[in-house]
């Protein structure tokens, strides 16, 4: 569809759509942003954990802290009906040593460094794009690597590999690996190119295997397009056809759980990013499988992780509740569609696939992560936002530093006024008035977008977040000491001082350019979120006031927390510091310069 066209029909969802929804996801393009929206969340987390009796886990308890914070789950959820699949907290998990899934992963290089190559590669096979090779030197600055078999043959193939194209044989060799299913959880659009010939070469593989094996995908839609589920499936299981004692059943459905126009008053759809295999291995973050924003030039930064062990199987079972929720609801023909066909036709066509028989087995030692999601509007109407919940409370955790990275912390789609995290903000301002950390704010730089349109950047200016903060912490200040707001100030001024020393805040930089050669902006996506450098959040949430269906792990481990520092957090800030515009060292600090 055009952009004139999305446009125009933006504009009559302008008119039908009333005020009373909540805000849409990061895919939805500016233009298609409705003004009206608005946040209404129906359990405000400070009310609810005011009634529940809920507290932050206390790092110096002798009890560990995910096992506090799966209790204090609990309390929300007095009935445990959500227990395994919004919160579930597992041990016996392992990560391999490439478990950072990161891309680009090319920190320190100059922006006209990163190399790429076209999707529309001439005489390259098409289920790879990517021209041959026999090493290094065939790839004009890229890397000859292996990549999958071509169908029938069990060789794999050396293709010149791009700045994130390594990323292809990693998701094609989890699948393939499956031994009875697949849970596959996306935002739209659906996979093309590069990304949907490692899928479709995947499930190619697994019809030669003749494993038994069940795929489902899922693909939240947002309005105003919807995803053709019936096409994507016919692109992604051409492999799987004629096949001998193929036996693969692939389900594709597309949902939104809300909009304002149904009885739960709000805008509802999946945004999480899993591919889970056989409850035992999962890819959970924020890579959306979008080929041009991802594996060609200006890419956008983005941040998932890989594990082994039973919080795979959580995964599949927060999936396996959206599942039935579409089931249930397939007579919402605009909001949702479902597409399926078997080798072996034990799935009738359009059917619904049936759950995956995944069950944990309780491991000792290993990785302690507890999995954690949040279902939005529409699936069910009690409180199942727990990855709300967590992150408040692992915030009003910290005690010596809080590092954030991610596209926005405001959001202002369409809107006159900002909206923010606030109950995340006030736990932030808490720990600055301690006066005993430090709190780093990497944030994608404003204005920026992805190569195939889509923003990366909510519109906030860093002065805007900046403002906002100083007045929070103003008013702390004010209700410490209530003559300090008529006093008259003869020396520094604390407030200043506090943010200026205490908050780093900057735009993301992954090496020593600020903008991509044709003066585009960097934009990341990635969701992390860390505290006191032991435990940390990789997944799908933004922290911006959305009401969409999100999932990610939060894990307590120090190996990996160093891991992640060394590979990730460090020369992040190496280079995102240089840009920084508050914190020690900053001549013109942000927090100054707002008030001039």
């Amino acid at each position: 569809m055009s952009m004139v066209a999305r446009l125009s029909i933006a504009l009559v969802l302008l008119l039908l759509v009333s005020c009373s929804g909540n805000l849409p996801g990061t895919a939805l393009r500016r233009h298609e942003a409705n003004q009206h929206y608005k946040v209404n969340d129906s359990t405000p987390l400070v009310a609810l954990m005011r009634e529940r009796h809920i507290e932050p886990p206390d790092e110096d308890s002798a009890t560990p802290l995910l096992d506090q914070l799966q209790a204090e789950m609990a309390k929300s959820d007095r009935s445990g009906r959500f227990n395994g699949v919004t919160y579930e907290l597992t041990y016996g998990n392992r990560l391999a040593s490439d478990w950072v899934v990161q891309t680009p992963d090319n920190w320190g290089r100059k922006a006209s460094d990163l190399k790429f190559y076209p999707l529309d590669c001439k005489n390259c096979d098409p289920d790879v794009l990517l021209p041959s090779c026999s090493s290094d030197a065939d790839c004009d600055g890229g890397t000859c690597g292996a990549t999958w078999p071509a169908p029938g043959s069990t060789v794999r193939r050396q293709v010149c590999l791009g700045h994130s194209d390594a990323l292809l044989l990693r998701i094609y060799d989890l699948i393939a690996g499956a031994r009875q299913s697949v849970d596959i959880n996306l935002l739209q659009p659906a996979p093309d190119t590069r990304f949907l010939g490692a899928l479709r070469a995947a499930f190619g593989a697994l019809a030669r295997s003749g494993r038994p094996v069940s795929i489902r995908i899922l693909l939240g839609q947002y309005p105003p397009d919807n995803v053709d589920a019936g096409d994507f499936l016919a692109k992604v299981s051409s492999e799987i056809k004629d096949v001998p004692n193929a036996h693969i059943r692939i389900s594709v459905a597309a949902m939104r759980s809300c909009t304002s126009f149904d009885d739960c008053d709000s805008f509802s759809w999946n945004h999480s990013k899993i591919i889970s295999v056989d409850g035992r291995e999962a890819l959970v973050g924020g890579h959306n499988l979008y080929s041009r924003d991802y594996l060609i030039g200006d890419p956008v930064h983005d941040l998932s992780m890989r594990i082994s062990g039973p919080a795979a199987a959580s995964a599949s079972r927060f999936a396996d509740t959206l599942w039935q929720y579409v089931c249930s609801n397939l007579n919402q023909a605009k909001a949702i569609s479902l597409a399926s066909v078997a080798t072996d036709q034990s799935l009738p066509e359009g059917a619904c696939p049936p759950s995956p028989s995944i069950k944990n087995v309780p491991v000792k030692g290993g990785v302690p992560i507890m999995a954690i999601g949040r279902l939005g509007s529409g699936v069910t109407s009690d409180f199942a936002n727990h990855s709300d919940l967590a992150r408040d409370l692992m915030l009003g955790t910290a005690k010596r530093s809080i590092k954030i990275v991610q596209q926005d912390l405001g959001f202002n789609f369409g809107r006159a006024d900002t909206l923010f995290p606030e109950s995340n903000l006030e736990r932030l301002v808490a720990f600055l008035m301690r006066g005993e950390g430090d709190i780093y704010l990497v944030l994608s730089n404003d204005g920026s977008y992805g190569p195939d349109g889509g923003d990366y950047s909510n519109g906030v200016p860093l002065t805007t977040l900046a403002h906002h903060l100083r007045e929070m912490v103003q008013e702390r200040f004010y209700a410490k000491d209530p003559h300090m707001r008529y006093a008259i100030r003869t020396g520094p001024d604390p407030v200043n001082a506090l943010l200026c020393d205490h908050v780093h805040l900057a735009p993301f930089r992954f090496g020593p350019d600020d903008k991509w050669p044709d003066h585009r902006t960097f934009a990341t996506h990635a969701k992390l979120w860390m505290i006191d450098d032991r435990a940390f959040y990789i997944g799908s949430d933004n922290m911006y006031p959305v009401n969409l269906q999100e999932y990610g792990y939060i894990v307590d481990d120090k190996k990996a927390a160093g891991e992640l520092l060394d590979r990730y957090w460090n020369p992040l800030w190496q280079w995102s510091q240089r840009a920084a515009v508050s914190g020690p060292g900053v001549e013109n600090c942000i927090f100054r310069e707002i008030i001039k």
